[in-house]
Formats: C-alpha cells, structure tokens, sequence
C-alpha cells in the first residue's frame, strides 16, 4: 500500500514540475473592460524592466512605444530572487459610453513596493502607491494580496503596474467587475480555514500527548506544523491581515524565518522520531550542524537588512530540507525503522508540496494555483500519515511496555507468574476472601532433593524439571486461581472459594502427575517427586501469615519423608515414602 502511495505522490510531483503552460507565448492584446480574462493577465502585459535607474510612468510609456517591452512567457510573470524593478503594462479598451469600475489585483502579498497608475490620453489619471513594506492600513483596500479599483473611462487607459522586492517576483495579476471579484477566492478562504483548522486539531493533540507522556516527538511534531501555520500565515497573507498590520518589518520577513524555523523543526522532529541518536548518531549530529548553520545564516542575513540575502538562504534551506526528508526516510525504510514506511509516505508528501510552492515562486517551475498551493495539500498528507506514524509508534511503544511489565512479573522459564505478581493478585483476592467470609487456601510445592538433581545430571536437567512442573500447574489451575513460581524450585498455588479438604484432594491429583513426569539424560529416565503444605486461612490477617502456614506444612512433609501432602492436622497422604530421585 505504502509503495502504490509513494508512486502516485512522485508522479503527481514529477507532473508539477514538468507542467507547461497552457499555451505558447503571443503578442499583448488589448483588454476588454466589458469581458477581462478570467485568468492571470501575464500574457496581455507588457514587461519592462528597470536597470538601475528608477523610471517614471512617462518614460516607461516612451520606451514600450519603441518596442523595449516584452510579453512574459507565462500567465503568471516571475523573475526570481533579488530582480530589478518591473513595470507591466495593460492596454483596457472601454467601448461603453460611461466609466466602468474594474479592480485589478495582485495575487502575492510580500512585494515590498507596489506602484499603479492609471493613464488616459498620456495623462496620469489615478496613482496608488503600496506595498508590504507599508502598514496594511495604507493600502487602498484591505486584503491578503494588493487590489485596486481602476476607474477605466470610455476609450483605451493604460493601466502600469510597477513591483519591487528582494522577494521572488512572482507577479500574478487578475482583472474583474468589483461585485464578482470576491467571488473567485472564496473557495480559496475556505480551503485555508479547514487547513488551519485540521492542522490546529493536531497540534492541540500531540501538546496534549507530550503533557502527558513527555515524549519530546510529541512536541517537536507541534512545533513543525505550528511552523508551517506561520509560514502560511505569512506567504498567503493573512498574517499580515490578521496579527500584524501595522508592523511592516515583521511582514518583511517573517515569511523567510518561518521558512527556515519549519525546515529545522521538521527535521528534529524527524532525528527524535526516527531514533538517531541511538541508530545513526553522526547524521543526527550533521542535522543539527545543519539546522544550526541555517538559523545562524538566515538570522544574521536578516538583521544585517540583506533580505535578498535572507531569502536566497530561506529557499535554498527549504529546498535542501525537502530532499534531506526524502534521504531520511529512504534510509529508514531500508534499515527497518519502526513507522518508516510511514515516514517515507509523509516526507514523499510533504517534501514534494514544499518543493512544488517553492520552485513555483522561485519561477523555476510554472506558477499556478496547484503549483502555489502545492505545499498545503502536500502537508495534509504529510500530516495525516505522520498522525498514523505517531499513533503506529505510540501503539508499538504501549505493546513493549505491555511486553516488558509481562516479563517483570513473568517467570521465564516456566512462564508463571514470579513472586512480585503473586502478591499483587493474591493480595486482591484474599482481601475480598476476608471482606465477604469465603473459604481461601493457599499450597505450597518443592521438589524433592532438587539440588541433587542438579548435581547428578546438571541444570538443564534441572530446568527441564522446574518447567515441567510449571506446565502441570498451569493445567491444573481454575480460572480465578493463582499459581506462581515461588523462588528456587518451590511453587505457590492460591485457592480462592477453596476448603482445605478440597484443596488436600487437588494438592494429591499434582502430586500424582508430577510423579508420572520423565526426564531424559541419554539412556537415563528421570523421575520426579514434590512435597506439598497445604494451609486454610483461619485466623490469619495477612497474606504472609497464610504463606507462613503453608511453608511450615511444607516443611514437615519434607521431614516425613517427602512425597507427600501435609494439612493443618496433620500428615493427609503419603503415596510413597521413598526419596525422590
């Protein structure tokens, strides 16, 4: 299932990256203000860029005039890290008889400076000037990206759009009627509200689990989709909507040290859950060089004021990120790691969203909404299967120590209970024996001269004997009995709702089978014999007191000759006087 999983997500990825745009490049057409393009606007624009001087919209007109512009190849124009200045520029033709009200939009919300002018005749007739490095107030309508109502009168405008950023330059720009443009997006707040909502839910889960558990996977699982909440919030956004419209600093790069504080926390999260400091102990110290250089390059580059810096180091991280999770967990499912194959699932998932949105804004792969929007459907999945492998972990561990806490109270060799469990059980049920005036009894077994037998014949003979008894004891024992390997070769039996003759005749039928055992050592048969104190609570208030009895009988019937079974009153059987072997 894992591999079917596996291949479909690297098949979707490989789509991504090999996605083409929908049709070839064409030359600028004029738009029509009655009917814009449902889509980007990139290949109606024309494209000029600044190089080195600012330029107004005067002399950017001058030049497009002379054919210095270009049409961008793609719907959505991108041009990378760290570009120029760019002016695009749309001709809008209004054929009615009255100005009509158009809002132009541009989707990305990080670009630093954000100038429009509208131009009829070859005079400016509106200019509005924004971007995140101003306080969300300034803007001419509040939103996640920037949006402007033009105001296109009868005729031909020109409407320029000029962007800046040490940001990528990812400019994809719509053109619609202001009463539908809300109308396109509203799928996209809803998709947002159930990622953050789904997303929320698992890190109230898994806090909730490290309080009470204490495994740091736990936490550091929160801290990477709390992360990746951050990083949303700031490239969609909605953080500068929301949290911190009047901080255009904080705007300024937050999306880059997110970036790199989701790239780190996912993978501590991945060195802890995978175990590396106990399988591969030198990756995990090569992660955290790794995590601590990223953090010390991406903070020093952002308080230095190198944003372009800062963002060169945030993609790159990210990116060298997705592939390391993708290594990590190819490395774990080859050398069996518990959950790996989950693992491998999440980061196939996850990583390929990531890579997808961020080669997408880099321009390095097509932008569109699957594209852009990669890294969130990718992190649902990783998401969803790291849930199933923390579960899957957090069953495995409940089962060992299930396991292990069976073992403390297991004998291993003859798989009864050791003393400790004896007196955790026996203690319950001769308290409720004593509350409720019921009959309990309590027998107590050796093996006759079993150090003998060790000495003539060695210990895995004398093993053989001990797990033979405890064999006949676990047959023999009723449901709600108690049976236990007491210490050495002695063998406790507690009888709830049990008289002492009833349990004489019991302790008689074991000392019966037990004689009927044969060991073999070569040629040689071995028999065995056990002697018995059998002890009713009367008086006694303790479960030691009632022990005490038994082992005292039983030590008479080992000085009457052994083989036998001792009450209360007395010797109650002997079928053999002999010595046991």
């Amino acid at each position: 299932m894992f591999d079917r999983i596996i291949h479909s997500l690297g098949v979707v990825f490989l789509c991504l990256l090999l996605a083409v745009p929908a049709s070839p490049a064409c030359a600028a057409k004029t738009l029509s203000a009655a009917e814009p393009p449902a889509g980007p606007l990139g290949r109606y624009a024309d494209v000029l860029q600044e190089s080195g001087v600012r330029l107004g919209p005067d002399e950017v007109m001058t030049r497009l005039r002379r054919g210095e512009g270009a049409v961008p190849p793609r719907p959505a124009p991108d041009f990378g890290i760290g570009a120029r200045p760019v002016w695009l520029h749309w001709r809008v033709e209004n054929t009615a008889t009255q100005a009509q009200i158009r809002r132009l939009t541009l989707e990305t919300p990080w670009i630093d400076e954000v100038d429009v002018y509208v131009l009829q005749n070859g005079a400016v007739q509106a200019h509005w000037q924004t971007g995140d490095s101003l306080p969300q107030r300034q803007r001419p309508i509040a939103g996640l990206g920037f949006a402007f109502d033009l105001r296109l009168e009868p005729g031909t405008s020109e409407v320029l759009l000029r962007a800046a950023s040490d940001d990528p330059m990812l400019l994809p720009t719509t053109l619609r009627a202001v009463d539908t443009a809300g109308d396109s997006h509203r799928w996209a707040r809803y998709s947002h509200g159930f990622v953050y909502g789904y997303l929320l839910a698992l890190i109230a889960y898994n806090l909730l689990l490290y309080t009470g558990l204490r495994k740091r996977s736990h936490l550091l699982y929160a801290l990477y989709l709390s992360a990746f909440i951050l990083m949303n919030l700031g490239y969609t956004g909605h953080g500068y909507a929301w949290l911190w419209p009047d901080y255009p600093g904080v705007q300024r790069y937050v999306i880059l040290l997110s970036m790199v504080l989701f790239g780190v926390a996912g993978l501590q999260f991945a060195a802890r859950f995978l175990d590396l400091a106990r399988h591969a102990p030198r990756l995990r110290q090569a992660l955290q060089l790794l995590s601590a250089g990223a953090l010390l390059a991406v903070i020093t580059a952002a308080t230095t004021g190198h944003q372009a810096a800062t963002a060169w180091i945030a993609f790159g991280f990210v990116v060298l990120f997705a592939l390391v999770m993708l290594l990590l967990g190819a490395l774990a499912v080859r050398h069996g790691y518990t959950g790996a194959r989950f693992f491998l699932g999440a980061a196939v998932a996850g990583m390929s969203g990531t890579l997808a949105s961020s080669l997408s804004v880099w321009g390095l792969i097509p932008f569109n909404e699957w594209t852009y929007r990669a890294v969130e459907l990718g992190m649902l999945a990783d998401a969803t299967l790291l849930a199933l492998a923390i579960a899957h972990r957090f069953r495995q561990d409940q089962q060992e120590r299930v396991r292990a806490e069976h073992l403390a109270r297991t004998d291993p060799l003859t798989r009864l209970p050791n003393r400790r469990a004896f007196r955790e059980q026996a203690e319950a049920i001769l308290s409720t024996a004593m509350r409720r005036e019921r009959d309990i009894t309590l027998i107590m077994i050796d093996i006759d001269h079993f150090k003998q037998l060790n000495d003539n014949w060695g210990h895995v003979r004398g093993d053989e004997a001990l797990a033979a008894l405890g064999q006949v004891l676990l047959a023999a024992a009723r449901r709600g009995d108690v049976a236990a390997r007491w210490g050495g070769e002695e063998f406790v039996l507690l009888l709830p709702e049990t008289n002492q003759q009833q349990a004489v005749a019991l302790a008689e039928r074991l000392r019966n089978k037990i004689s009927l055992i044969r060991l073999r050592c070569g040629d040689a048969e071995i028999s065995l014999s056990a002697s018995f104190g059998v002890a009713q609570r009367r008086k006694e208030a303790s479960l030691d007191a009632l022990i005490d009895s038994a082992d005292k009988l039983l030590y008479r019937a080992k000085q009457l000759g052994r083989d036998r079974v001792v009450a209360d009153s007395g010797e109650q059987a002997a079928a053999h006087a002999g010595a046991a072997p």
